[in-house]
């Protein structure tokens, strides 16, 4: 015990020496912790995403946007008829219809995608308005609440919507009926095609257009099981073969598949170059290190004249190395939170999601830093022979 307090003080004799270490793991640390928030945060929203479609298929009229995958937003119309065709097709636990379509705000190039919803909304668990973290929802049909993440994508552009704001909307080839909203809330499902758009009164999808009673843009069947949404894809299919208007039948979660592939790379990427950052830092206190190896000769053959065995003179010299990581990764680990939520506060937008798991996954490597760094400084402080040090 009194060897680690010895080491643990002695660390810091040289302050200059001492600095330069610390420094260079924290950097290697703190760039490591912004990295893997943002990608831990990437991965949660994406497979609360998954989650969510889990099981669903959605059927659209052929050839709408986005291969159906928004829910036959401004492209589709199919009867509501569908539906009873759907209700009775095997593992099929759910069927429910959807209104949507697509706003401009006005002046805007951009177009943004509105579901509707009934007013007493009891089709899905997962409905913005049984989901709503700021304001209320809808009451009348010139109201709509914004999902949270389009709320932060759009303030990433510098355009903003506050509750209780009224705001004007072009409506897509019929841009002489400009249309008055007030937003009066902000809603998070955790399902980032729902939360990249708006939601108001079915009504007020129906108006917007112009979609008449009878009529939906799309379908959603829910499955019991994900070993069956193809099987059950292909029942509907063949049920609602040779009908008009004609269908297509998708299954969104393996629509997004190709974009868990996109973060899988991101992922590696990341990891490519926080071990990068990690090995800097471990090549910096390990020279470090060394040099001062080299300077303290006289005192490794002093200790060793003293009695110290080379085993103590090498635990002292390792214990000094991990001490020093150790305090670089906290202070890495901190200076990448403190980057993490800057960046947060300087985009507005939710991008990483920092916790205990990747502050100690960190600090675990600040350790092996510290263990890699003084192994060589430790070995070379072993071979220090006192005679010829003390006779030089």
């Amino acid at each position: 015990m009194s060897l680690l307090l010895f080491s643990i003080r002695n660390a810091f004799r040289k302050k200059a020496v001492a600095a330069l270490a610390v420094l260079g793991v924290a950097f290697g640390c703190a760039l490591m912790t912004f990295l893997f928030s943002v990608t831990t945060g990437m991965e949660k929203r994406v497979e609360t995403t998954f989650s969510n479609l889990a099981g669903q298929i959605t059927i659209t009229q052929k050839g709408s946007m986005f291969g159906g995958l928004l829910q036959g937003i401004g492209s589709s119309s199919i009867p509501v008829s569908y539906i009873d065709i759907i209700k009775d097709v095997p593992n099929v636990n759910n069927v429910t219809g959807q209104v949507t379509n697509i706003l401009r705000p006005a002046g805007a190039t951009m177009v943004l995608p509105l579901f509707g919803y009934g007013v007493n909304e009891t089709r899905t668990e997962i409905g913005p308005f049984q989901r709503i973290i700021e304001g209320t929802a809808p009451a009348r049909d010139d109201e709509v609440v914004i999902g949270k993440s389009l709320l932060e994508y759009l303030a990433f552009l510098n355009v903003t919507y506050q509750i209780g704001g009224v705001y004007t909307f072009e409506i897509p080839g019929k841009e002489a009926d400009n249309l008055n909203l007030k937003v009066v809330g902000v809603y998070r499902t955790g399902n980032e095609l729902l939360d990249g758009g708006f939601s108001g009164t079915e009504q007020l999808a129906r108006d917007i257009g112009g979609l008449k009673p009878g009529s939906l843009s799309a379908i959603s069947a829910q499955v019991g099981s994900m070993e069956y949404v193809e099987e059950a894809a292909r029942e509907i299919e063949e049920r609602l073969s040779g009908k008009k208007p004609e269908v297509q039948v998708v299954a969104p979660r393996e629509l997004l598949l190709p974009l868990n592939n996109v973060l899988r790379v991101l992922k590696q990427f990341f990891l490519a170059v926080s071990s990068v950052a990690v090995a800097a830092g471990s090549l910096t206190i390990m020279v470090v290190m060394l040099l001062s190896v080299v300077e303290r000769r006289r005192e490794f053959g002093i200790l060793k004249a003293l009695g110290w065995t080379p085993w103590d003179i090498a635990c002292m010299v390792l214990v000094e190395s991990i001490t020093l990581s150790l305090l670089g990764a906290g202070i890495g680990v901190a200076l990448g939170y403190g980057g993490l939520i800057a960046v947060k506060e300087y985009l507005a937008i939710d991008i990483g999601a920092p916790g205990l798991r990747v502050a100690a996954l960190v600090c675990a490597c600040g350790v092996l830093v510290g263990a890699a760094g003084g192994l060589y400084p430790a070995w070379r402080a072993n071979r220090a022979a006192p005679a010829e040090i003390l006779r030089g």
